[in-house]
């Protein structure tokens, strides 16, 4: 049965940004955010032209699998990713791994207060949370 010329179909899973129309594969960002012993992860799936733009939010914090530094350099994670102010020991960590399809996983690694939440779009505010 063909689909009505008004219907736009989307992705399975769509974007976390909404439901529009995505024709490729999603792209995987898994989020770990802790304190101490505590850690929160979650996942957020994203259509090609958000992921980019997730990516590019992220380029300074990304870290070089040959020897783990960041791109950003020390100065990348010495600021609240969230609010630009400074940070320091005690304060939560964030752990964000990219899983682009058909290219290789990127990670990344960054500060924020611990009263302070990721912004959008790697908030959780809209996921459901899980170990």
């Amino acid at each position: 049965m063909p689909i009505p010329s008004e219907e736009v179909p989307v992705a399975f899973n769509p974007c976390r940004v909404g439901n529009h129309y995505n024709p490729r594969k999603n792209y995987l960002f898994y989020i770990g955010v802790g304190n101490g012993p505590e850690i929160v992860r979650y996942r957020l799936r994203f259509c090609r032209a958000h992921a980019l733009l997730v990516q590019e939010q992220l380029s300074e914090f990304e870290v070089n699998p040959d020897d783990g530094t960041l791109s950003g350099g020390d100065t990348a994670t010495s600021h609240c990713f969230s609010c630009g102010e400074p940070v320091g020991h005690g304060n939560a960590q964030v752990f964000v791994t990219g899983y682009p399809p058909d290219e290789e996983r990127k990670d990344y690694w960054l500060r924020i207060h611990s009263d302070c939440t990721l912004p959008d779009p790697l908030s959780d505010q809209w996921e459901v949370k899980s170990a």
